[in-house]
């Protein structure tokens, strides 16, 4: 409780000092950093990200204050509010993420993004990488997206194993394989990715967006791209979804 001022010679020093105060100018915050983003290994222009480590996407914190900023005036989604959806992969997982993100955030839900460049599927398998992200965050959903850098290759059958361990080193978590949408045709990677993805369910992205818009390097998807692309995979991730399952991410159907 505030004493009451001492009258007399003290109260003539009140008003001068309030006076003072209030023409005080106030200190401006710090402004914002800055993100230096780099492009991915296929086919990508000279600019490259770090190819050794596992790069958590340092955007997903301003992703998150804006999206809980508005998320009191937004009608409810019909997803599972607060469930946590992990995102990993390569540049691919990288371009569709960010986006995907900022979906997923506005529907109420939690997400964290993991990307590595180059990244293969055996760095996913066999690396610390993905069991560090899901022992860290333990995710309700994890979405996969790799498969870019590995359409050339000679004999696909060779990624069964690495797949297959991926898959199991999720545990039982709901996840969704999704293809990256294609540029060229493979050599049949696509394929085997669905005949050994399960129980995860498998999104063709080349069938979700065929005509979906390029970058200058005519392989990633432009910012234009990126948006059609995280639009299009957050409506199938609501139509997959079974409300009436045992778990907050439990999926209907199979593969697409």
């Amino acid at each position: 409780m505030q004493k009451p001022r001492r009258r007399g010679g003290l109260q003539l020093y009140v008003l001068p000092l309030a006076v003072a105060c209030a023409s005080a100018p106030t200190p401006k915050p710090d402004p914002p950093p800055t993100r230096s983003t780099g492009s991915d290994e296929v086919g990508a222009p000279a600019r490259r990200s770090a190819p050794a480590a596992t790069t958590p996407t340092t955007d997903a914190v301003a992703v998150e204050a804006e999206a809980e900023a508005g998320t009191a005036s937004r009608p409810p989604s019909g997803l599972p509010q607060g469930s946590k959806v992990l995102q990993v992969g390569d540049s691919f997982a990288d371009a569709l993420g960010m986006e995907l993100g900022k979906l997923l955030k506005q529907a109420g839900l939690r997400t964290s993004l993991e990307t590595k460049t180059p990244s293969y599927i055996g760095d996913w398998a066999f690396g610390p990488g993905l069991k560090k992200a899901i022992s860290g965050y333990d995710p309700d959903l994890v979405l996969i997206t790799l498969g870019a850098n590995e359409l050339e290759i000679p004999v696909p059958e060779q990624r069964v194993g690495p797949i297959q361990r991926l898959i199991q080193s999720l545990g039982d978590r709901p996840c969704v394989w999704i293809l990256p949408p294609l540029w060229k045709r493979d050599t049949g990677l696509m394929q085997v990715i669905k005949d050994n993805a399960q129980p995860c369910q498998v999104l063709d992205s080349s069938q979700l967006v065929p005509t979906l818009p390029r970058g200058p390097d005519h392989i990633h998807p432009s910012r234009e791209g990126r948006v059609i692309w995280a639009t299009a995979v957050f409506e199938w991730l609501k139509q997959a979804r079974e409300p009436a399952g045992p778990r907050a991410w439990s999926l209907r159907g199979g593969p697409l």
